[in-house]
């Protein structure tokens, strides 16, 4: 008996404190949220010692009375719901009651604050959770919050706080995160007498990111999209443009930040061949959706959500980004001049060809082998209108690796293992989609041995390697039976092929669905299939690699994500050699 007590209530808020209180960027969070949730149209933040010495948020939004100001810093207490029902359907940020009296259980908090009425203001002094001083006080309509000596009494959560730099780029970050969703409010942010950030009002979110992520972003593409009663806007970058973090990867529900897998998965399978592996796109989302098909309450800091039709959200997300990727693809439609619309043109513009190399991927070949490949090359899926064709003429091959082409406006150079993999990758999954996937069956079957960790992997990527060609079954314990493979690739080299896809689907397997693992195979195929560098080509094939590039969704990249294209115009030509 007598082991079970009640805490007192300072032990309380400051347990309450942990969830919603790790660190000065926490506290921040906190009070630029109740700000904007006042209807504030300018907050300004002052840092001292990364804010564990001094955080004061002043706004001008709405302002309480007296009463308000007392209850406002009393745990469970909140003017942003009043009964159960309410938490079905939450539409502001700040509606936890703990966040004000948990933030002063762990420091000394003076709140002052004004309606802007007849009334004066009220100022509030609380110390490590206790109400000291109530007393008038003049401000303009608004609230300030100042924050000192931020675990003054936790001794061992403050001393594992960063140096003051490091917690100042903390705070800078949360600052961006939210500017980035309210473009009409003006945010500052000082640190050491000295302005760190200024964001002024802007009329847009473009403008908003723009001041946020750096002019660059200033071309990101428009994304938008609507289903089943949601709607999605927003920025993303153009393959040209990426990261090497996630950071201007942003995340908004209903103006919320948050982080949400299903949401990030959906972007990366977007952006699952235009990127390097490693990198990341500058991507900021919006979605609107009806405040009962997702549920905030789900993390103490409000930073994770669930929906209600998760499958619908991820299906949104991902196709706007795809649409909006494929409407800025990178280079206009042309019509070749010499020839009207719907009249057939002579090789090298006319029918589709695969070029299959012969050898194992990665070999070189003779300019009699690739004529003979281009003799027995497949027919080409249906051909899209000639509106759609760009008017590119190769010139010449440069060190066997690089096609020079002539374009309406100037020059381009090729890669031709890139671009060649581009054509192969997008017509496997084409392939794949439409259930018609061509094969070749081989004259006798390949029984390759494998390692067990590979034939794992090919119990995880077969409905993958199905979709795209491949007829393989299991032939024992530590060995497959290849019957059919693509008819896209070269039948030398398949079991070599298999393997190297088995070791690389073992490395992607932890986060990879079905549909991304097919994308996975596909580009790894079309990476082995593809003619190399070094490899001698003759006009015709280089015509038909680059009107085949031109025709496909995303020319600009390979499937891994490395440029294809390099382009220089005429005026840039001119202007190099003083033309003008």
């Amino acid at each position: 008996m007598g082991v079970i007590r009640i805490l007192e209530e300072n032990v309380a808020n400051q347990i309450a404190a942990g969830e919603v209180v790790e660190r000065p960027s926490s506290v921040v969070k906190e009070l630029l949220e109740n700000a904007l949730d006042a209807g504030a149209s300018r907050i300004d933040l002052e840092l001292a010692g990364g804010g564990a010495d001094l955080i004061r948020v002043a706004d001008d939004g709405c302002g309480m009375d007296r009463d308000d100001a007392l209850l406002a810093l009393q745990r469970h207490a909140t003017s942003k719901i009043g009964e159960a029902r309410d938490l079905q359907a939450i539409a502001t940020f700040g509606f936890r009651g703990e966040a004000l009296p948990s933030i002063a259980s762990v420091s000394r908090l003076l709140l002052t604050t004004s309606t802007g009425g007849r009334e004066a203001g009220t100022r509030v002094r609380v110390v490590a959770g206790s109400v000291e001083r109530v007393e008038p006080a003049s401000h303009p309509r608004g609230t300030t919050v100042q924050v000192e000596a931020l675990f003054h009494n936790a001794p061992a959560r403050r001393k594992f706080l960063r140096s003051a730099p490091t917690e100042t780029a903390r705070i800078g970050e949360v600052v961006a995160t939210l500017a980035a969703a309210h473009p009409a409010v003006a945010f500052t942010m000082r640190s050491g007498g000295r302005t760190i950030v200024a964001y002024p009002a802007a009329p847009s979110y473009r403008e908003r990111v723009a001041q946020a992520a750096g002019e660059e972003t200033s071309v990101l593409l428009e994304v938008e999209g609507r289903a089943g009663g949601m709607r999605l806007g927003g920025l993303a970058s153009a393959p040209a443009l990426h990261r090497a973090t996630s950071r201007d990867l942003r995340l908004y529900v209903n103006a919320r930040p948050v982080r949400d897998r299903r949401i990030l998965h959906a972007v990366q399978e977007a952006y699952a061949t235009l990127l390097p592996r490693g990198r990341w796109p500058v991507v900021y989302l919006f979605l609107e959706i009806s405040s009962d098909q997702v549920d905030v309450n789900v993390h103490p800091a409000k930073s994770e959500v669930r929906f209600l039709r998760p499958g619908a959200v991820h299906a949104l997300v991902r196709d706007a980004l795809r649409e909006g990727l494929r409407r800025a693809r990178p280079f206009p439609a042309l019509t070749p001049t010499a020839h009207a619309v719907g009249e057939a043109l002579p090789e090298p513009w006319g029918v589709e060809r695969s070029l299959r190399p012969q050898g194992p991927p990665g070999g070189s070949r003779s300019p009699e082998g690739a004529r003979e490949a281009r003799d027995g090359a497949l027919p080409a899926p249906t051909e899209r209108p000639l509106l759609d064709r760009v008017a590119f003429a190769p010139l010449a091959q440069f060190r066997e690796t690089y096609i020079l082409a002539a374009a309406p406006d100037g020059l381009v150079i090729v890669d031709q293992h890139a671009a060649h993999e581009r054509v192969l990758y997008e017509r496997l999954l084409e392939q794949g989609r439409a259930g018609r996937a061509q094969r070749q069956r081989l004259l006798f079957p390949l029984t390759p041995e494998v390692s067990p960790a590979q034939r794992q992997g090919f119990e995880v990527a077969a409905e993958a390697l199905e979709a795209i060609g491949f007829q393989i079954v299991p032939f024992g314990e530590t060995t497959l039976r290849i019957d059919e493979v693509p008819a896209l690739l070269p039948a030398a080299g398949i079991e070599r092929l298999v393997r190297d896809l088995l070791d690389e689907v073992l490395e992607w397997r932890r986060v990879e669905g079905v549909d991304r693992l097919r994308h996975r195979v596909a580009a790894s195929a079309a990476c082995h299939a593809a003619v190399t560098a070094h490899q001698p080509l003759d006009d015709a094939e280089m015509g038909r690699i680059v009107t085949d590039l031109m025709r496909t969704g995303t020319p600009m990249t390979c499937p891994h994500g490395r440029p294809v294209l390099l382009r220089l115009t005429l005026e840039q030509l001119e202007r190099e050699f003083r033309r003008r």
